[in-house]
């Protein structure tokens, strides 16, 4: 009988450079080594039942992530936690599993939401009255058009609506703000658009040398839970 589980795992350090495609490949060698009975699909070329919840930038690391699994046999949460941190390399570590109830969706359709951190070095000294102004005035904004290329050609999109949250707060010489923004297959938001705007704004940051994160990551706009 199959089991389905849904895996949280972290990628940081230098990690956070692997691409979607090289991670999921990595889990799934990792799975084999752990000898964790991963179920396979039928047909001509069988490919393993398992799959990220959604891609994450190269360089951006990702403290929450979600992996879901289906084996052939039912096995302890915390035994296949123990298995793949054993085989995992340095920078991705499994933080917690559980087993789920087949769910109609996938998680990678089901989620639309991310919470994000990005830290940005200031290039000048910085009031958190002048962020939180900054900030206030993006958010009353009725529009935010960004230009994107997608296969050669400049696009215009209008990300205001993905933008759920922000806020910053300026610490010895770093901003750090923490945002909740549209992700998934329903459309997206890049953290970096957002620090562009910032910085357009008048924030003096190093869009250059910012260190983003993701975090948890959410359904529909209905429910504040995140989806592990």
């Amino acid at each position: 009988m199959v089991s389905k589980y849904k895996i949280m795992f972290a990628k940081t350090g230098m990690s956070r450079f692997t691409s979607h495609l090289d991670l999921s490949k990595l889990f799934e060698r990792a799975l084999r080594r752990a000898d964790i009975p991963i179920a396979f699909s039928q047909g001509f070329n069988p490919h393993p039942k398992m799959s990220v919840a959604v891609p994450l930038a190269v360089g951006v690391a990702g403290e929450r992530e979600l992996l879901e699994v289906e084996l052939k046999e039912e096995m302890e949460p915390q035994e296949i936690t123990r298995r793949l941190n054993e085989k995992l390399p340095a920078g991705v570590k499994v933080l917690n599993v559980k087993k789920t109830e087949k769910q109609k969706k996938s998680l990678m359709a089901m989620v639309q939401q991310a919470d994000y951190r990005l830290e940005c070095m200031v290039t000048e000294d910085l009031e958190q009255s002048e962020v939180e102004q900054v900030v206030s005035d993006l958010l009353k904004c009725s529009s935010i058009v960004v230009q994107r290329k997608t296969k050669g050609k400049v696009k215009e999109s209008d990300i205001r609506s993905g933008i759920h949250f922000l806020e910053g707060k300026v610490d010895s010489g770093v901003v750090t703000f923490n945002a909740r923004l549209n992700t998934g297959s329903g459309g997206n938001v890049r953290p970096e658009e957002i620090l562009i705007q910032l910085k357009e704004a008048g924030l003096p940051i190093d869009c250059t040398c910012c260190r983003i994160y993701r975090g948890d990551l959410y359904g529909d706009e209905s429910t504040t839970d995140s989806l592990w």
